[in-house]
């Protein structure tokens, strides 16, 4: 009797723990040896049963405390996958966090960015409810970091991002897109006029002087906006459409915030239609050059010519340079059209007395790719015409765009023995500590600074500075735009004799090119005039 209260017992325990098989067994043990015994009553058949079952509990025993042994286990186990669980959740999150964050100024980054524009677009892509998107360059930000050091942009980002958050409420979600880029959305914007003074509100905060370790710093801020749905009812349509204003907004008015409307629409348009023209049409045939002279005024010699590029296409006629070379420059077939255009120059050129100079514009796309640079040494060798005869033209703005590799090219050509001249000095965003090293032999002052000359007297000190810095610098030094003999006057007594401009001749084809070459060389500056 007390076995069988035993094996109840361990049968109860092994069903509360769900071991229903061990239960089975044991049941089984429990009635087969009752029915022995009690249908045969003999002591030895007890104790025979007697020792077999306490064999079988020993067993179940054992079994149960396998059983408990891996119940226990799986317990455990099941904690770890927990915590691990817990753990890659965390590790999740902080991934999550670092793929959208930006580590220098805490804002959001690109990738945020564009997935707050996708998750707006599938919102309002029924309703139409309108938002805005925005493009933030920082203008001076590269001086600074030139000037300062890296830490010291870093720093001088990492406050802007806090002046830009301070500023306004969840309505505007602000990202750093990278470099000197922000991003903004504008989630409910009102009236254009309200997004402009939030625009303007942006530039304000940021033209107040930043106090760095290393000294002060200024810097100012463009900005381009885009609207949904006028402007785009894609991120990437929405995007180029905002970056189109900010570089809008840059060659026009730097400093200031353009909202993308019509008439960059039209312009878009016909910039398109312009770089479909350029891919299909025969450029060899219908690209040319015209050649400037530029004047000494103190010997009446052409010094050199500016070969200026001319496009008159079977479509639209004659196409302004201006249209077409940005046209190029965006769709990526600047350095075709150069290379064309150089060939066409130096062959003219090479027919020429040997004397005689000829300076050329180069892109910045030109100056950036190293294989276009290459390029252009090979027709220059190719030629037959010295390269120091050839001078090449680069606007400091472009420059600016990329410093560090366009003084790579420009080094490049420089050792080949050809020139270099700074073109439309003082109307970029320039520094000055950048003037001296760079490998240029010409400034050419521009033809803006010429125009009120003869009103302006902060003009004419303007000039008469430039005059000085180059002849400090030992830089040859070209006035351009030159249209009357009273600019022309004021300009010699600075002592400024290299002039370009209308007043002594308008772009000549080639053949117009030498024969005022020849006169030139005959008689002197007011017989030409």
């Amino acid at each position: 009797i007390a076995f069988f209260i035993c094996l109840t017992a361990v049968c109860a325990i092994t069903c509360l723990m769900h071991l229903y098989q061990s239960a089975l067994i044991i049941t089984g043990v429990i009635i087969l040896p009752a029915i022995i015994y009690f249908f045969f009553h003999e002591q030895a058949v007890f104790n025979a049963i007697s020792v077999n079952i306490i064999m079988v509990v020993g067993a179940m025993l054992l079994i149960m405390y396998r059983y408990f042994k891996d119940f226990t286990n799986l317990i455990e186990n099941q904690q770890k996958l927990e915590q691990q669980s817990q753990e890659l959740q965390s590790l999740n999150e902080e991934n999550i966090k670092l793929a959208n964050i930006d580590s220098l100024t805490g804002l959001p980054n690109r990738r945020c960015f564009f997935a707050k524009v996708e998750e707006m677009l599938k919102q309002r892509q029924q309703s139409k409810d309108p938002f805005v998107i925005g493009v933030l360059d920082l203008d001076g930000f590269k001086q600074v970091n030139d000037l300062f050091g890296h830490p010291a942009g870093d720093k001088l980002l990492a406050d802007t991002s806090k002046r830009l958050s301070q500023l306004f409420d969840e309505n505007v979600f602000l990202a750093r897109l990278g470099g000197d880029e922000f991003g903004i959305i504008i989630e409910q914007p009102g009236e254009e006029k309200e997004v402009i003074n939030i625009g303007n509100k942006i530039c304000a905060a940021l033209k107040n002087p930043y106090k760095l370790r290393e000294g002060a710093a200024q810097i100012a801020g463009t900005i381009g906006f885009a609207n949904f749905p006028q402007a785009g009812q894609t991120a990437q349509i929405l995007f180029e459409r905002a970056d189109y204003a900010l570089c809008y907004s840059k060659q026009n008015a730097k400093g200031t915030v353009t909202m993308f409307s019509s008439e960059h629409e039209t312009i878009i348009r016909e910039v398109s239609f312009i770089a479909h023209l350029l891919r299909e049409s025969n450029l060899d045939q219908e690209l040319s050059v015209v050649y400037q002279p530029v004047i000494n005024t103190q010997t009446g010699q052409v010094i050199s010519f500016e070969a200026l590029a001319r496009w008159k296409n079977s479509v639209l006629g004659t196409v302004s340079p201006n249209v077409f070379i940005r046209s190029a420059e965006q769709n990526g077939m600047i350095s075709q059209l150069t290379h064309i255009l150089l060939q066409k120059t130096l062959k003219t050129v090479s027919q020429w007395p040997k004397d005689t100079q000829v300076s050329f514009n180069l892109s910045i796309f030109d100056l950036c790719s190293h294989e276009s640079t290459l390029k252009l040494m090979s027709i220059i060798n190719g030629s037959g015409l010295s390269p120091k005869r050839i001078t090449f033209e680069i606007t400091e703005t472009a420059i600016m765009q990329d410093y560090d590799r366009a003084l790579q090219g420009l080094h490049l050509l420089r050792n080949l023995g050809c020139k270099i001249a700074l073109d439309d000095f003082g109307t970029g965003f320039s520094c000055l500590s950048y003037l001296h090293r760079l490998p240029i032999d010409r400034v050419k002052i521009d033809r803006s600074f010429i125009e009120d000359i003869e009103q302006n007297q902060a003009t004419k000190n303007i000039i008469h500075a430039m005059a000085q810095l180059c002849n400090n610098l030992e830089l040859e030094c070209v006035v351009e735009g030159v249209e009357n003999q009273q600019q022309l006057n004021i300009l010699d007594k600075m002592d400024l004799h290299i002039i370009q401009g209308f007043y002594f001749s308008k772009p000549l084809q080639q053949d117009a090119a030498l024969e005022y070459l020849e006169k030139s060389n005959q008689s002197n500056i007011s017989q030409i005039a």
